[in-house]
């Protein structure tokens, strides 16, 4: 075995024509046309730039680092370092060693925080934009209307209450992602859970002159879990079911022990929350735990949805090892299915 192939990142070494000489295993993975005695071009970039910048490391023999994006059909971007070295054999031969950083998780890292405050921007600048057309209207034409006064009251403390959501979520989902890593060691009562989280739904419920089934509900064995978390996990699934529902229609709430069958492929308890909705199309059902991300945006901000509700049971459900299965059917509602592990079933 090449003492190379225990470098964790791709090594390549080429001569004074930029002919690969030697690569390490990572780089043979990382470059599948590579191979001994292929010019640069061929095997890694022929971006003329990059070649250009291999060459100039050779005529002024000092290391030198560049980035470029690996070809067609891989997605990686790469820091490289270039090294001119003595060869072996001692001969007056120069030749580069290249060593590639995949940037890659840094990339998408600082595109997912710049979407984030591109979306939370987004998300509180159309309320103050509202709530403060309202005031210049009250402080303006308005200001002796009463029954203007009135509606826009109205309208700017529901603008307000979306903003309160809205912080509300962004705080719930930041202290579910730092403790996405703690280890649970306590036992939790899943049935008082699933109370706590219905009796926290039933005046939502009665508004919309809905009704939530718990039938089907089973008496559940202990978990290992974090109580208050779960409960708002089962709070924002139940919401989400009321909110995308029809009016005067039902939310049911099922429970079973699944030994086998179920995503986690372990024992497991499934609890189920089905709804008579609207219905997700297939296509969007994979994006549904993105931050901010709505399959129906006007009336998601009707009901006050803030888009944060799925993405903090995506990170509950992590922290837990469960997994949530979502299958719909436009039109005929939706079902969300929360499988978490049996205790000692890992």
């Amino acid at each position: 075995m090449n003492i190379m192939d225990g470098v964790s990142v791709p090594v390549i070494g080429l001569d004074k024509d930029l002919k690969v000489r030697f690569a390490n295993r990572k780089a043979r993975q990382a470059f599948p046309d590579l191979d001994i005695g292929l010019s640069v071009e061929k095997a890694v970039s022929e971006k003329r730039k990059f070649i250009n910048h291999l060459q100039e490391t050779l005529h002024t023999s000092r290391e030198t680092t560049t980035s470029f994006k690996a070809k067609d059909g891989f997605r990686q971007e790469y820091l490289v370092t270039a090294r001119e070295i003595e060869p072996a054999d001692n001969s007056r031969v120069a030749s580069l060693v290249l060593t590639f950083e995949d940037r890659s998780p840094l990339r998408d890292a600082k595109t997912m925080r710049s979407d984030f405050v591109a979306n939370v921007s987004h998300e509180i600048r159309s309320p103050l934009t509202s709530i403060s057309g309202f005031v210049e209207t009250l402080q303006g034409p308005a200001s002796e209307d009463a029954e203007a006064r009135e509606l826009f009251l109205e309208l700017m403390a529901k603008e307000v209450a979306r903003m309160t959501n809205l912080v509300t979520g962004l705080l719930s989902l930041s202290q579910v992602e730092v403790k996405e890593q703690r280890a649970i060691k306590k036992i939790v009562d899943m049935n008082l859970i699933l109370d706590q989280a219905r009796e926290a739904v039933v005046p939502l419920a009665q508004k919309r002159r809905m009704t939530v089934d718990t039938g089907a509900v089973q008496r559940l064995p202990g978990l290992l879990g974090k109580h208050d978390d779960l409960v708002r996990m089962f709070i924002n699934l139940l919401e989400n079911a009321i909110n995308y529902s029809r009016d005067g229609s039902k939310v049911t709430l099922s429970t079973c022990v699944e030994q086998t069958g179920n995503p986690l492929g372990k024992p497991a308890v499934c609890i189920c929350i089905r709804d008579e909705g609207i219905g997700i199309p297939a296509d969007e059902i994979p994006r549904l735990t993105e931050r901010f991300y709505r399959v129906d945006k006007s009336r998601s901000r009707n009901v006050g949805g803030t888009g944060l509700g799925l993405a903090i049971v995506k990170h509950i459900l992590v922290r837990h090892r469960g997994h949530l299965l979502i299958d719909s059917t436009p039109g005929h509602g939706s079902t969300f299915k929360v499988c978490l592990p049996l205790v000692n079933s890992n």
